[in-house]
């Protein structure tokens, strides 16, 4: 994703340097804010705006005039949900629970890695290929204060390890049988639904779906299964997945799965 780097209005001092570093890291433009809008800036490079905030938090500013930055989104909604009925349709499909190894292959906005944090007590690896993305989830998982009924989750903050990397060069690092759950949540092909608090994330984020050799390679580091969030009937749409067995479900989304026996 090509962007340019600036600050929130009087930046401090060491924000203006940690911006600077940023943009550096990026390959991208740092911009002195001064009086300039994120509009003007926008409209002068034709690139969406990272800003550094003054509390080194980063927020996003896309193409389209939306805004990305790091929540908890529906992780909170889905952690009640579970608590109140010990149930929850991807915890089911992957299997899981204390003490379990997973590794993200879609890190994301960390909202299911967050979840399989909390379920296993375990650090939960979450691949992300999007260097910005990769920041912005970064810096808000170490910067993120849980209030309310979420704070008890606030432990499984830490626990999530982001690594930017291509997931399939990743796993091809990794030993064999080296994960317990490897799951992937591909940005979903054919959405039927529109969800408020994903458009900013579906508007800039990588839009690979899985391939055959990527599964192989999942399959190989799994231990025991390996799990693939789509929307209903994506699975008829590509051959290679009809080993992936769905699990029922309520809603638009399902979970393919293949359990492994070695």
């Amino acid at each position: 994703m090509e962007v340019v780097v600036t600050t929130d209005r009087r930046p401090k001092p060491e924000v203006v340097e940690d911006a600077k570093t940023l943009a550096e890291r990026l390959n991208a433009p740092f911009v002195k804010r001064r009086h300039r809008t994120v509009n003007s800036i926008r409209r002068e490079f034709g690139r969406a705006v990272l800003v550094v905030g003054n509390d080194h938090n980063l927020t996003l500013h896309t193409l389209k005039g939306q805004k990305l930055f790091f929540h908890p989104g529906l992780f909170k909604i889905r952690l009640l949900s579970y608590l109140s009925g010990g149930r929850e349709a991807m915890v089911e499909a992957m299997g899981i629970g204390e003490g379990d190894s997973v590794l993200d292959c879609n890190l994301g906005l960390a909202q299911d890695a967050l979840l399989s944090a909390f379920v296993t007590k375990r650090p939960v690896v979450g691949v992300e290929i999007d260097p910005v993305i990769y920041e912005i989830v970064k810096r808000g998982l170490k910067s993120y204060k849980p209030e309310g009924k979420l704070k008890q989750a606030e432990f499984a903050f830490s626990l999530v390890k982001p690594v930017l990397s291509d997931n399939l060069i990743f796993l091809k690092t990794q030993p064999d049988n080296s994960f317990d759950v490897v799951y992937f949540s591909p940005m979903f092909v054919k959405p039927k639904w529109k969800c408020d608090v994903m458009m900013p994330f579906r508007e800039v984020a990588p839009k690979g779906f899985v391939t055959p050799e990527l599964l192989r390679e999942a399959e190989r580091v799994a231990r025991r299964r390996v799990v693939i969030k789509v929307n209903k009937g994506v699975r008829e749409l590509f051959p290679f997945l009809a080993d992936y067995e769905p699990q029922p479900s309520s809603t638009r989304v399902e979970y393919l799965v293949k359990e492994l026996h070695k």
